[in-house]
C-alpha cells in the first residue's frame, strides 16, 4: 500500500479531513448565530469545508471571513496547507516510481520537496508582510493577513470577497510563486538545480506557461468588452473597462490568480462576466500551475505531453516513431486531460440536473458555462464560483413548508466525490506510467540477461 502513491494519499486525506470536520464542528469554531440558522446542515458544512480545504479548493459553505471564528479560521487554513504538502508529497512520489521504472529523470525525495514547499512559502509570506508593513499606508499587518497570504501561496483558493487592483495583486503574486512548483524553486539554489534542476527546460516550460497567461488575458480583454447603452453594461460602464488596456490588467490578474490559486478577483455571477470568459477561466483550472506545485489540473509538464501526442495524432511531428518513455508521457498527458475534462463536465451536469429539480420557479436557470466554471473548481480546486455551488448545497434545500426532505446532502455529497476524484486523477495516472514503465523495462532487462 505504502508503494502506491494514490492509494496511501486518500487514506491520509481521508483521515485529515475527518479530523478536521470534527474540529471544524465544535462551536468555538463557527459563529453562532450562523450555526443556529444551518440547523442540522452544520456537521454537512463542517464536513464539506475541511474537504475542500485539504483538496485546495476555495468553496466554502460558511464564509471564510465573516462565519469562522479566528480558531476555525486557523483550522482551515492548518488543513489546507497540510493537503497541500500531501499531495505535493504524493505526487514527487509517483514521479519517483517512473523514475525507478527506468526513466531518465531526477525527482527529489518527496520530505525534500515538502521542506521545499514550507520554506519557500515561509519567505514568500514573511516577504509579503514586511512590505506591507513598509508600504505606503505602513498598516501592521494582522493575523488574517498573514492567514490570506498562506492560503494565496498554498492554492487554497479562498478569499474574503472578490478584489481587484492593487487589493489583488499581491496576493495574485504570492500565487503565482507557489504555482511555479520545486523544479523552479531548486534553479535558485546552485546545489539543488546541479543535482535536480533543468534550466533550459525549466525556463521553457516557465515561459510558455507566461504566455498562455498573457494569451488568456488578450482573450478576456476582448470578451469582456462594453457593448455601449444598449448592450450588456447599460449606461453605467466600469471605467476600468472602458479601454482594452484597463481590460487587460485586470484581466491578467484574474487569470494569473484563477490559474494559480484559483483565487477569484471579480464577481463573476450572472452578467457579471460573458459565457467565453468563465469557460476560459474554467479552462485555465483545469490546465492548472506549472507543475510540480500544490494547484491542482493536470498541470504544464502533462498538458504540454498531451499537446505533442496531438500533434503526433495529426502527423504534425513527423513520421519517426517515438520511444517508448516518450510515447507513454504523451498517453499520460492525454489521459489526464481528457479525464479531468470528463470529470469537470460530468460534476457541471449534474449540477445542472440538481439545480432543475430543486430550484424554485421563479429562479433564473444558470448556463453550462456557470456549472462548468464551478465545477472546473470543484474539480481542479479553485475558489471561483458563479452561485451554482451555492444553489445545490445551500439552506434554501433544508426541509420545511414546500419540500419534504433535505435535499443539500445530495449536492454536498456529490461534490465531495468531485473534489477527491479531482485530486486522484492526475495521481492515478502518473501511477499508471510507472507501472507500465516499470513492465517495459523488466521485459527490456529479462530480453537481455536471456
Amino acid at each position: 500500500m505504502l508503494k502506491l502513491p494514490d492509494v496511501w494519499f486518500l487514506i491520509v486525506l481521508l483521515a485529515l479531513t475527518a479530523g478536521g470536520a470534527v474540529t471544524l464542528a465544535r462551536p468555538d469554531a463557527t459563529d453562532a448565530e450562523s450555526r443556529r440558522m444551518s440547523y442540522a446542515r452544520h456537521p454537512w458544512q463542517a464536513t464539506f469545508d475541511a474537504l475542500s480545504a485539504t483538496c485546495g479548493a476555495g468553496l466554502l459553505t460558511y464564509d471564510f471571513a465573516e462565519d469562522y471564528t479566528p480558531r476555525g479560521r486557523l483550522i482551515l487554513t492548518l488543513l489546507g496547507v497540510a493537503g497541500a504538502a500531501l499531495y505535493l508529497a504524493a505526487a514527487t512520489h509517483a514521479l519517483r516510481r517512473i523514475r525507478v521504472a527506468g526513466v531518465e529523470t531526477r525527482v527529489p525525495h518527496p520530505l525534500l520537496v515538502v521542506v521545499a514547499f514550507l520554506v519557500v512559502q515561509t519567505l514568500a509570506v514573511a516577504a509579503f508582510l514586511l512590505a506591507a508593513h513598509a508600504g505606503a499606508a505602513a498598516t501592521t499587518p494582522t493575523r488574517e493577513t498573514a492567514l490570506r497570504a498562506i492560503a494565496a501561496f498554498s492554492s487554497l483558493g479562498w478569499a474574503t470577497t472578490p478584489q481587484q487592483g492593487d487589493a489583488a495583486w499581491p496576493f495574485t503574486l504570492l500565487a503565482w510563486i507557489g504555482a511555479l512548483g520545486w523544479p523552479m524553486w531548486f534553479v535558485v539554489v546552485a546545489p539543488l538545480a546541479r543535482r535536480f534542476g533543468h534550466l533550459r527546460t525549466t525556463l521553457a516550460v516557465g515561459g510558455g506557461y507566461v504566455a498562455a497567461l498573457l494569451v488568456a488575458a488578450v482573450l478576456i480583454a476582448s470578451f469582456e468588452a462594453p457593448r455601449g447603452m444598449m448592450g450588456r453594461d447599460g449606461p453605467h460602464i466600469d471605467a476600468s473597462r472602458q479601454t482594452f488596456s484597463g481590460r487587460f490588467v485586470r484581466a491578467l490578474d484574474e487569470t494569473t490568480a484563477a490559474s494559480a490559486a484559483g483565487l477569484p478577483t471579480a464577481a463573476l455571477d450572472g452578467a457579471n462576466a460573458t459565457d467565453a470568459t468563465k469557460i476560459t477561466l474554467a479552462l485555465l483550472l483545469i490546465a492548472g500551475g506549472l507543475g510540480g506545485s500544490a494547484t491542482g489540473g493536470v498541470q504544464w509538464p502533462l498538458l504540454l505531453w498531451a499537446g505533442a501526442g496531438v500533434l503526433g495524432a495529426l502527423g504534425w511531428l513527423g513520421s519517426r516513431r517515438l520511444a517508448p518513455d516518450l510515447a507513454r508521457w504523451m498517453h499520460a498527458g492525454l489521459a489526464c486531460v481528457l479525464a479531468l475534462l470528463l470529470l469537470a463536465g460530468l460534476v457541471a451536469g449534474g449540477m445542472l440536473l440538481f439545480e432543475n429539480v430543486a430550484a424554485s420557479p421563479y429562479q433564473p436557470a444558470p448556463t453550462f458555462a456557470d456549472a462548468f466554471l464551478d465545477a472546473a473548481s470543484v474539480v481542479a480546486g479553485g475558489g471561483l464560483t458563479t452561485g451554482v455551488v451555492d444553489a445545490v448545497t445551500g439552506p434554501q434545500l433544508q426541509g420545511g413548508i414546500g419540500r419534504s426532505v433535505n435535499l443539500y446532502a445530495y449536492g454536498i455529497g456529490y461534490l465531495m466525490l468531485g473534489m477527491l476524484a479531482g485530486r486522484l486523477v492526475p495521481l492515478m495516472v502518473l501511477r499508471r506510467v510507472g507501472t507500465l514503465a516499470s513492465g517495459s523495462y523488466e521485459r527490456t532487462r529479462t530480453t537481455h540477461t536471456d
